[in-house]
């Protein structure tokens, strides 16, 4: 087996040639390490040496774990060859933007997830992580353009005692990870959510249509996300009951991620609800201004139509028109004017249209 080195915050592991790198210049695309309660890198690693390192360490109580980020399809084709993966599981990956699901294929369980993250514009957009998981090693493919993806290995790192000491519990850290981060989500969306309806039901402030219907798209992408993998982990739950994976039993780690999921499924299912509420009180302010403008401009109106008709009348140059003849009969008319407009104002201002 290849040498290997021991991973810290300061240490990345060794240099990759350019063809391994992410595409963003960062992270390689990919990477193998040896997990067995801590994570080492594995110098010279290449998808050849796979099957030699499993069985080595499944002798030594380890793992190895191949973490693709972006891959090529080449390299998928290979990792597919080299460890046995499903047909059905690598046309998934392959394919992309499939649908969350918890299966159990031949001798390994495979699961898709949307991880959610946030873009440069402080949008929340959705990336895919899959999860291959055998006895002896872990594959994990993740994708997103729009936005970094999560660091795994740095989850794996800050997970809780035992998380390496195995396949299943160190991939069940990342999946709750992935599906704390929609609760992590949501309480944003809830904090966004008290702001607009702050605005929508205070008569002093104007609320932001730009931002309730940004708030109506992030709570849509967390529905999907969350919605998804809960839907997928209580079908599971059923009939892998006495299914295991190596010496893990496979159910006690979907019950525990089923119950994290149902509970953020629930709170956006009524953030949803809530924010209909908010976009309807908003059509309704909106409704509700148009008219009083609409009613402004009528008495406006009504107010500049008296003395557009005496001025109508008097300018048709007929002599017997009253008051034409009198000296002060300009004046009078004038006073005539304000008089009638000064009342037409006040029935406007007690009926607030003014």
């Amino acid at each position: 087996m290849a040498q290997s080195q021991t991973y810290t915050d300061d240490d990345s592991g060794p240099a990759e040639p350019a063809h391994r790198r992410h595409p963003d210049g960062g992270r390689p695309s990919m990477q193998g390490l040896l997990v067995g309660g801590a994570i080492e890198v594995w110098e010279s690693f290449t998808l050849d040496d796979v099957a030699d390192a499993v069985r080595a360490a499944r002798r030594g109580s380890r793992f190895v774990w191949v973490r693709l980020i972006e891959p090529d399809e080449d390299t998928l084709r290979q990792a597919r060859e080299v460890l046995g993966i499903h047909p059905s599981a690598f046309a998934d990956v392959l394919s992309g933007r499939q649908q969350p699901k918890v299966q159990k294929l031949d001798e390994h369980l495979f699961v898709m997830l949307w991880n959610v993250m946030q873009s440069p514009d402080d949008a929340l957009v959705l990336g895919e992580t899959f999860l291959y998981i055998g006895e002896g090693w872990l594959l994990t493919v993740q994708r997103g353009t729009e936005a970094a993806p999560p660091d795994l290995r740095r989850i794996l790192e800050e997970a809780p005692e035992g998380s390496l000491s195995d396949t299943l519990p160190a991939a069940y850290a990342i999946m709750a990870k992935i599906i704390d981060g929609y609760a992590k989500a949501a309480a944003e969306i809830e904090s966004a959510l008290e702001q607009l309806e702050e605005q929508v039901f205070d008569e002093d402030s104007r609320e932001d249509h730009r931002r309730i219907y940004r708030v109506r798209k992030e709570i849509g992408r967390v529905d999907r996300a969350v919605s998804s993998i809960a839907a997928a982990l209580h079908e599971s739950t059923r009939h892998m009951e006495t299914s295991k994976m190596g010496r893990e039993q496979i159910a006690p780690h979907l019950h525990n991620l089923l119950d994290d999921a149902a509970g953020t499924a629930a709170l956006i299912n009524n953030q949803s609800k809530s924010l209909d509420a908010i976009l309807s009180s908003h059509e309704n302010n909106i409704a509700a201004r148009q008219n009083q403008d609409m009613r402004t401009i009528s008495a406006f109106a009504a107010l500049l139509a008296v003395p557009t008709l005496v001025a109508g009348l008097y300018g048709m140059n007929f002599k017997n028109i009253p008051l034409v003849q009198w000296q002060y009969g300009w004046l009078a008319v004038a006073i005539a004017i304000v008089v009638a407009d000064v009342v037409i104002f006040f029935m406007f201002k007690r009926r607030h249209w003014l």
